[in-house]
């Protein structure tokens, strides 16, 4: 809290906690299941699966397919032939709710070369496009995976596979390079359920884990930490939320209906934490229905949502949120009882500097004891903000509200 007694609130107003679902396309039925998927879950509309839920859920893609098995890819195999997704593909890009490159494609039988992730890259510049998340795909010969642990290339300058400077080019600002955990809720309270789990995840990564290399537990909380890479980048990495210790291992849509139980959600709701749930909510959906346990929790969720307990959205806005949240600066000028809230255009992290936009703010919510008095600054103009009443704690805040997606179908 700064000396006038105006401070950020943790969440958007009147959220107690935030949610991304982030699902890897690894074994996506079919083009026509992966839009029906987004439809239910984004849209108001009456599909296959039921009537739409119009929640704010994104997705991954590939560019490139080089596998065993049929997967949803943008270009055919290994050119740069579009196949028949790839306009759809596009179509959420610019929307928002396609927000993540799990890797340049699926690479497991060998094959990625520099030269692909230029011609996706070119892809993306032809459309304008920046994809915010990285999340690293497969083992063996999927040499692409950045992160200095064993058979990742990606971001070591002296290999040929590497490419992190095209995919910084290509807007990537999140990894996930395999860090898990089962903690309902980062930088969360210090609750009973939050330090058993961190204890025994502790315990785990130095008895059961001990001799491997790239250990899924990290040491604390944190949702983000700056990581250097090998080529001497410096990006945020990110963790997410596998499950409660429960028997969930394909992370399919049927394993979804118990990562996100009830019961998770008001944890969830209770620990006051940041959760990026990991999912692969594309595979093995059956278009006869979704399982009676995933449906009846996500509606729970959309109540949950509507309420405002609980603050959905993709995965690349949460993390820019929180990126911002944590370190945005602002300046306080007081004039005949009027406060103005300046905002400063650059962000300062541990990473380094980053300018900001406007549109970036959206959901920043300031504590004030006269939001009535109170107005928010940006760049020489005042932002359009709204008064909220009291929330939990009885205090009450002016807010920059947030604007969801607009689906693009």
């Amino acid at each position: 809290m700064n000396s006038k007694g105006i401070r950020l609130r943790k969440f958007p107003f009147p959220s107690k906690c935030a949610l991304a679902i982030s699902s890897d396309i690894d074994n996506a039925s079919s083009a026509d299941t992966f839009k029906v998927l987004m439809d239910f879950f984004n849209s108001d509309y009456d599909t296959p699966l039921g009537k739409g839920l119009n929640l704010e859920i994104g997705n991954s893609f590939w560019f490139f397919n080089h596998s065993n098995h049929n997967q949803l890819s943008y270009f055919n195999n290994l050119t740069i032939k579009e196949t028949s997704i790839a306009p759809i593909i596009r179509d959420f890009w610019e929307s928002g709710h396609i927000d993540t490159l799990h890797s340049w494609g699926n690479f497991d039988l060998g094959g990625f070369s520099r030269s692909l992730a230029e011609d996706a890259l070119n892809e993306l510049h032809k459309y304008g496009i920046k994809i915010p998340v990285w999340v690293n795909h497969g083992i063996g010969l999927n040499h692409q995976k950045v992160g200095s642990y064993p058979n990742m290339f990606g971001d070591d300058s002296n290999s040929e596979n590497y490419h992190l400077d095209l995919t910084t080019e290509a807007g990537c600002e999140y990894f996930w390079l395999g860090k898990s955990t089962h903690v309902i809720g980062q930088n969360s309270k210090s609750t009973i359920s939050v330090q058993s789990k961190l204890l025994i995840q502790w315990l785990m990564k130095r008895i059961r884990y001990r001799k491997v290399v790239n250990p899924i537990y990290d040491d604390g909380n944190e949702l983000l930490f700056p990581i250097q890479f090998r080529d001497g980048q410096k990006k945020w990495e990110f963790i997410r939320f596998i499950n409660s210790w429960g028997r969930e291992q394909v992370l399919d849509i049927n394993d979804l209906q118990y990562q996100l139980s009830q019961r998770i959600q008001n944890q969830l709701i209770y620990n006051k934490g940041y959760m990026i749930l990991y999912t692969h909510f594309n595979e093995n959906v059956n278009m006869m229905g979704l399982p009676s346990g995933l449906k009846s929790n996500l509606e729970y969720l959309k109540r949950k949502v509507e309420s405002g307990e609980i603050f959905l959205t993709t995965s690349s806005r949460l993390l820019k949120y929180k990126e911002i949240n944590d370190n945005i600066k602002f300046s306080l000028q007081v004039k005949n009882k009027m406060t103005k809230i300046i905002i400063s255009e650059v962000l300062h992290t541990p990473i380094g500097t980053k300018d900001i936009n406007e549109s970036q703010l959206s959901g920043l919510t300031f504590y004030t004891d006269f939001p009535e008095k109170t107005s928010i600054w940006f760049d020489n103009i005042e932002i359009s903000s709204k008064i909220n009443p009291p929330d939990e704690t009885g205090k009450v805040s002016i807010m920059i509200p947030w604007k969801k997606l607009s689906y693009p179908f």
